[in-house]
């Protein structure tokens, strides 16, 4: 999944998702770090706020051959705390327990997977 190179097909999404707002499914998914989110999710659906934000400053830092500073984490833990994970939540993907910061149940549709390159070998 190369983020320069994501391209999902809108029509696949669009018909999995009839009941979404497709508009906000491809926000969502126009951004790196909720790819990254999504990703790890699909591999480990009861992640916590601190693995998540763990990845995406991980791959920040890989992508960009630096090393994250504990500001770079901390922006990257706010952000999934009061943005991605919300929304995500809102969509129903996920269910974020924002008192003990995890998330506990994660129902992402497969044309998301799809889009993603996560769909499970049949």
């Amino acid at each position: 999944m190369g983020d320069e190179q994501f391209e999902p097909d809108l029509r696949a999404l669009h018909a999995a998702a009839d009941e979404l707002p497709l508009d906000d499914v491809v926000r969502l998914l126009g951004n790196p770090h909720t790819r990254s989110v999504l990703v790890s999710l699909h591999d480990n659906p009861a992640a916590t706020l601190e693995e998540l934000a763990d990845i995406v400053a991980a791959k920040d830092a890989s992508e960009t051959g630096t090393i994250t500073a504990p500001s770079d984490r901390h922006r990257i833990r706010l952000w999934l705390y009061h943005s991605i994970l919300p929304r995500l939540e809102d969509l129903g993907f996920i269910a974020f327990d924002t008192e003990t910061k995890a998330v506990t149940d994660t129902d992402i549709p497969d044309a998301v997977s799809d889009a993603l390159g996560v769909t499970d070998p049949e």
